[in-house]
């Protein structure tokens, strides 16, 4: 089985394209790996060339679907309503962006997020009765599939402390925490990471890939600092008691500045403060990517 859920976020209105009701998905397309262009050189009288990356391009997927109704008035009132619904001239209402839709797509393993708009003309073919048949071209420029909803893991592990018998200082340590995340994705998976206080210079750790990202401040009760450590996105803000949100990306530790991601397969991230009594907490929130599914 197979459909897909289109939403407008601004209208706050959506319509599910299936193989029962009044909207039957007939044929979908363009949810395996999207083209691949290859970012290579070639010196001169070089065989071949040297490919120093390859990049997924915008992902198009094409569906038909057949509406059907009791009537001719309702009929085209369905039409109109998808039309609405899929209007390029929309936007996402959390980011702004002009023309996003949020798919999901849901087949017998699991659903999926994208989102995507509409970049071609749209048009209902054909008309028997009281039937009527649409071609739709959607196209997501960013080419990953998400998990239908984000992952939002606790690092609550303990670890460090003392280890007895007691021999100072050899065997102390800072008081922290940890946890293994697994990513079972296509490709590497930026975080949201959000320190709550209170704590005196927080660091987390990717001791998988050996980065990390340090904040040289104290953290208050009631604060939450959140870095985004998404590509080209990459943010740094304080949200205090009240709601008020600053940006203090100059906080960060010249030194722990990686805005690292989770790479493919499995990731330790460990977490300390130099305050042992005052260690805070921290969560970490991410979306699997697939290229293909």
């Amino acid at each position: 089985m197979q459909k897909l859920k289109v939403i407008n976020l601004a209208l706050k209105e959506e319509i599910t394209f299936d193989m029962s009701g009044n909207v039957l998905l007939s044929h979908i397309e363009g949810l395996g790996i999207p083209d691949v262009s290859a970012e290579k050189t070639q010196a001169v009288l070089q065989d071949g060339s040297d490919v120093h990356g390859l990049l997924l391009e915008d992902r198009i997927i094409r569906l038909q679907a057949t509406i059907r109704e009791k009537d001719r008035q309702r009929l085209y009132e369905l039409r109109r309503k998808i039309l609405r619904i899929i209007n390029p001239k929309t936007y996402n209402s959390k980011t702004g962006n002009k023309g996003e839709l949020l798919l999901f797509y849901t087949n017998d393993d699991k659903t999926y997020r994208i989102y995507a708009h509409v970049e071609d003309s749209v048009d209902f073919n054909s008309r028997f009765l009281n039937h009527m048949v649409v071609d739709i071209i959607f196209t997501a420029n960013n080419p990953y599939l998400l998990d239908e909803e984000n992952t939002k893991l606790a690092i609550k592990a303990f670890f460090g402390g003392l280890t007895f018998p007691l021999k100072l200082p050899d065997y102390f340590s800072n008081i922290g925490f940890q946890r293994t995340i697994n990513n079972e994705g296509d490709t590497e998976v930026p975080l949201l990471i959000q320190f709550h206080g209170p704590v005196l210079n927080p660091i987390i750790y990717n001791d998988t890939t050996g980065e990390s990202i340090k904040i040289n401040r104290e953290l208050e009760e009631g604060d939450t600092l959140e870095i985004n450590t998404s590509y080209g996105n990459e943010t740094v803000d304080i949200i205090k008691k009240d709601g008020s949100r600053e940006n203090v990306f100059n906080w960060i530790d010249v030194e722990h500045r990686d805005f690292f991601k989770l790479i493919i397969g499995e990731n330790i991230i460990r977490y300390s403060g130099d305050d042992e009594s005052n260690i805070g907490t921290i969560d970490v929130e991410f979306s699997i990517m697939y290229g293909g599914v």
